[in-house]
């Protein structure tokens, strides 16, 4: 609405909403209802709080991008513009005058360090042969000389093999290879035919293979300074803003909360400075709770506070005694909403109570008695 509506206006509107059911009443008139007034608050304010410091860096490589920072010889004198909105998060990053430098890394060497995995050699020994997967390098390698060489006997080895001949189960001659060593058909390993290894597949039987960690190049780049060889230092300044929030709120009943969320014509008052003034149709009351919130924070650099408030008539009609009226200016007029007042709520609740007390001191003698 344009303008506050009157205590008049209020009692008007309650009695056009009480007659909708069926309490026809001159609210207008006097001892037919009370009229009081009260207000909902909803106050919220942000702070940007700023803090200032300063911390040794050290960063590897040359930052060339370090010297286009701003500089300052005193970070406390330094003028930085607070946030237009406190709402932000910031941060300006700053270069104290004459800290800005290059120091060579003293933990490399241009950048790079011997390979410790290698020693500096650029490979790792490795064994020429493994075993055989298939006969793990045991005497099974070859049935007649154990992979030695050397036969143990001129006899046919199928009578003290009997793998050499058909299995009890599939009925198929299990399949070896001529021995490499002691030349005996059809008693060696197939894979290492009697050696009992094979040549290493890593080395290619060569003893060696090349450094994983350097790959051959018997150096590896130094981590810290990320093989820069020197770091760039300075003495870095910041200025931070971060947003602080706190609020107050008095909205009554969490019903009549939502009968005047969306359609109540709130007023509300924006505060940025310390010094702009608390309305004057605040209530006291609301005044004493958003006064102590309007304290100025150590640090504040900006702020806004956002303070909402609606008048309300509370109306006690007589011929109705146990509902509470609200009325309250909208966007379009007056509402009216209503709800039963505290009393009545107490009332059942106790009324309730006693029934359910009742009822089950009832249970208990009925058990009773059927034992």
């Amino acid at each position: 609405m344009a303008r506050e509506p009157s205590g008049e206006e209020m009692l008007q509107a309650v009695e056009a909403h009480v007659a909708r059911r069926g309490i026809t009443t001159r609210l207008t008139s006097p001892g037919t209802a009370d009229l009081t007034w009260q207000s909902l608050l909803d106050f919220r304010i942000v702070r940007s709080i700023e803090t200032r410091g300063e911390r040794p860096m050290r960063e590897p490589g040359s930052r060339g991008d370090i010297a286009g920072r701003p500089t300052y010889t005193d970070i406390r004198a330094y003028r930085v513009d607070p946030p237009a909105d406190p709402e932000r998060s910031g941060s300006r990053l700053l270069v104290r005058r004459g800290t800005l430098d290059e120091v060579l890394c003293g933990d490399c060497h241009g950048g790079t360090n011997e390979c410790k995995a290698c020693e500096g050699r650029g490979r790792r020994d490795c064994p020429r042969f493994v075993d055989c997967a298939a006969c793990d390098g045991g005497p099974d390698a070859c049935w007649e000389c154990e992979g030695t060489g050397r036969p143990r006997t001129r006899r046919s080895t199928a009578s003290r093999h009997p793998h050499a001949t058909a299995t009890a189960t599939t009925g198929e001659r299990a399949a070896r290879a001529t021995c490499t060593r002691c030349r005996v058909p059809d008693v060696a390993c197939p894979k290492c035919r009697g050696r009992r290894q094979l040549d290493c597949p890593a080395c290619k039987k060569a003893g060696f293979v090349e450094c994983e960690v350097c790959t051959g190049t018997k150096r590896v780049t130094h981590q810290e300074c990320q093989g820069t060889g020197r770091f760039t230092v300075w003495t870095e300044g910041f200025v931070d803003h971060t947003p602080h929030h706190d609020k107050e709120r008095q909205l009554g009943r969490l019903d009549l909360r939502r009968a005047t969320g969306n359609v109540g014509d709130w007023r509300e008052t924006v505060l940025r400075n310390a010094t702009d003034k608390l309305p004057d149709d605040l209530e006291d009351v609301h005044r004493q709770l958003v006064t102590p919130r309007l304290a100025v924070h150590k640090g504040e650099v900006a702020r806004r506070a956002t303070l909402r408030h609606l008048p309300l008539a509370v109306v006690r009609v007589h011929a109705d005694p146990h509902r509470d009226y609200y009325a309250f200016a909208s966007r379009t007029g007056i509402e009216v909403a209503s709800r039963p007042t505290r009393e009545r709520v107490r009332h059942v609740a106790t009324i309730t109570a006693a029934a359910a007390a009742v009822v089950a001191l009832v249970v208990v003698l009925v058990v009773a008695m059927l034992r």
